[in-house]
């Protein structure tokens, strides 16, 4: 090998012009080295005709953000019925939706209230776009490439292609609204209510009116539903385009509660190689679970599974949560457990007209109810990585070095995620001369006096020797020869051979 000189002998890095500098690389070992969301699921449902409401249901599985999986938060829009099957026709949409989350160490629970009202279903929101991986989903992150114009953000068309669309930029009043009355083109329209007037809670822990636009506030920390229990809301009809009065009943969640405790998991389980485990006291409703992964890096992704509640065990799949962050480790996970039940209706009826949107004649409504328990994990810190289910710090250990298992072969010390010594130096410069070094290694080979001068210094083994060698040598050929050292130390095996070289 033509840069793989065992110790004691000594490589030459020849100056063009007088004299000669000497190369350790590779050879000399007394040169001293380097060393160191929850997810819309749905519940009940009920007969299309009738106003009894059925007591279990099926999740959707659509992401939503936050802990308590509120499915009004950046409209609703779904287009088929809670239990999975394709709606029975054209429909106004009403979304009620109340929920409590709290934390798997114990604590208050956060209550979070809020309605929505869409005139046609089917020309609701757009849902997230996600891929399945290991059973579960995996919302997706748009990538537009090289970036979109200074109107533009980078979103999901509708066949979930990333793409460059046009912000909504329009200058419009304060009683007025952007919107796109031609594909690209923005423009200003009134704002136009569409809702069912007040809502009044009647039977619910904690006292609940909502006008709109129904934004809720409390400082009670109590859930807004009893589990179990049966409450009703009383809707007094839209003053303008809406849905017209109503009262319907429901009936609340059983709360979640983890068993063990997701706080009691240990590491091993959480950042091992095996899945993650969860256990909760088995119920009836619809429960799913949502992992959000950070990466070392601070890539975030974030996962969602559904599970089967009366089996009272789910377990995430590791490769699910590597694909979050594209596998890099994890330093954190954040998992939430979520069980909920839909009472739905679709004998309601709606009034009104919109400026340039259907308003249909027959409403739904989904009044949901949601118990979600939470934990944060810590996991490694940046540079770590998780081996043989503990935290190792792969930029300097030898036997996981740039990764777990990457062992450092003989005395060679881990710098920086890359092995550092005379092995892996020599390892490297005899893969360079295939490698990113070939074309000096070549252009070497191909001339004679290179050639000669280089078989001259494999033989020496004192720096008297490699004087002798480059006696006499044209400085053209010592830049030849000296290119392959150079490409060696300083672009191609640089952490390798750092400190050998002199």
């Amino acid at each position: 090998m033509k840069h793989t000189i065992a110790p004691p002998r000594v490589a030459a890095l020849l100056a063009a012009g007088f004299g000669l500098f000497s190369l350790t690389a590779c050879g000399d070992d007394s040169n001293p080295l380097l060393t160191a969301t929850a997810t819309l699921t749905a519940g009940p449902t009920s007969n299309p005709n009738t106003s009894n409401p059925s007591s279990a249901g099926d999740p959707t599985g659509d992401p939503t953000d936050g802990t308590t999986g509120d499915p009004t938060d950046g409209g609703t829009g779904e287009t088929d019925d809670p239990t999975g099957e394709p709606q029975d026709g054209p429909h106004a949409l009403g979304t009620i939706f109340l929920g409590e989350s709290h934390p798997a160490a114990g604590g208050n629970s956060s209550p979070a209230v809020s309605a929505s009202f869409v005139p046609d279903a089917g020309t609701g929101a757009a849902q997230g776009c996600t891929e399945s991986v290991a059973g579960c989903q995996l919302a997706l992150v748009p990538d537009c490439g090289g970036g979109c114009d200074a109107d533009e953000y980078c979103g999901f068309d509708d066949s979930c292609e990333a793409a460059c669309l046009r912000i909504c930029d329009a200058s419009c009043g304060a009683d007025e609204v952007c919107y796109f009355p031609a594909p690209n083109t923005p423009g200003c329209k009134k704002i136009e209510s569409f809702d069912a007037g007040a809502l009044t809670f009647l039977g619910t822990p904690i006292p609940i009116t909502l006008f709109p636009p129904y934004a809720f506030m409390s400082d009670d920390n109590a859930s807004p539903f009893a589990p179990g229990g049966t409450a009703s809301v009383q809707a007094s009809g839209a003053s303008n385009a809406g849905f017209a009065a109503f009262e319907k009943e429901f009936t609340g969640t059983e709360f979640i509660q983890t068993s063990p405790k997701l706080d009691a998991l240990g590491f091993a389980e959480v950042f091992g190689d095996g899945p993650l485990p969860v256990r909760w006291n088995a119920g009836d409703g619809e429960v799913t679970i949502t992992a959000t992964v950070t990466s070392s890096d601070f890539a975030v992704g974030t996962i969602t599974c559904k599970a089967d509640d009366p089996s009272g065990k789910f377990d995430i799949p590791r490769a699910a949560l590597e694909a979050a962050v594209d596998g890099d480790p994890a330093v954190n996970i954040a998992v939430s457990v979520q069980r909920q039940r839909v009472d739905v209706y679709k004998d309601l009826t709606t009034k009104g007209e919109l400026t340039g949107v259907t308003v249909q004649p027959v409403g739904y409504l989904n009044i949901i109810t949601s118990s979600t328990e939470f934990h944060a994990f810590q996991g490694c810190n940046p540079g770590e990585a998780v081996c043989d289910n503990t935290c190792v710090d792969v930029q300097y250990d030898a036997a996981n070095c740039g990764g777990c298992g990457k062992a450092c072969a003989g005395d060679d010390a881990c710098v920086e995620g890359t092995c550092n010594g005379i092995e892996a130096c020599n390892a490297c410069a005899e893969e360079s001369q295939t490698g990113g070094c070939k074309a000096e290694n070549d252009a070497c080979a191909a001339n004679a006096a290179c050639k000669a001068l280089e078989t001259c210094i494999a033989g020496c083994q004192t720096q008297e020797c490699l004087y002798m060698c480059g006696e006499n040598v044209e400085a053209s050929t010592i830049d030849l020869y000296n290119a392959q050292i150079q490409c060696l130390c300083d672009e191609v095996c640089v952490g390798e051979c750092n400190g050998l070289c002199s």
